[in-house]
């Protein structure tokens, strides 16, 4: 299995969260099955589908404190390691827009990455970060990860949404690094000299 071949993408399960901050990592599985038609098998704790070239997409059915439990059973399943992760998920210590991607790193304060970092016993996993930020003054996390998007910012969150799932297939089909280096330019304009992070 090629490395950073099994997708996982997280965020809460069910209506009530659909559109909030947090579900940043639902989205791009959702725009994933739409534009190769597939269909997510409910597997238990996560919902799995392959894309082309036997890649696998997938979603925690866990709420995303648990999402670790998931992401374990899933590897198993499909006899992977965490070589072959890649993480998609909000991060609101970057803009709202922003894109990076990375080979490892720590939680950040994010935790459904605290839990498969707790449950994989390892950092050593790539992940991609969709900027939500930034965090108001005076605003609660938890709260403001789980409102529903404002309305005037629907148009940036869902094209954020659509620039993460062409990251992924640039990891999935052209290479890690060549992914890192066109999707963690920022600002969004060719002028860019921002190195892959």
């Amino acid at each position: 299995m090629p490395a950073r071949s099994v997708v996982t993408c997280l965020g809460n399960p069910g209506l009530r969260y659909r559109l909030t901050w947090h579900n940043a990592g639902f989205w791009v599985t959702d725009i994933l099955a739409r534009e190769y038609s597939l269909e997510l098998v409910n597997a238990g704790a996560f919902e799995i589908s392959h894309l082309p070239r036997d890649r696998i997409l997938a979603r925690p059915t866990t709420y995303m404190n648990r999402s670790g439990k998931a992401v374990k059973a899933l590897l198993e399943a499909v006899q992977a390691g965490p070589e072959h992760l890649l993480v998609v998920c909000d991060d609101v210590n970057l803009p709202l827009g922003r894109l990076r991607l990375r080979a490892e790193g720590s939680d950040g304060g994010h935790k459904g990455l605290r839990s498969l970092i707790g449950e994989l016993d390892t950092e050593d996993f790539a992940r991609l970060r969709m900027g939500i930020g930034p965090l108001p003054p005076g605003a609660d996390l938890t709260e403001f990860v789980l409102q529903r998007i404002p309305e005037e910012l629907e148009e940036s969150a869902s094209e954020m949404a659509c620039r993460a799932a062409d990251c992924v297939r640039c990891v999935l089909y052209e290479g890690f690094r060549r992914a890192q280096t066109e999707y963690n330019r920022w600002p969004l304009d060719e002028s860019s000299t921002d190195p892959p992070s």
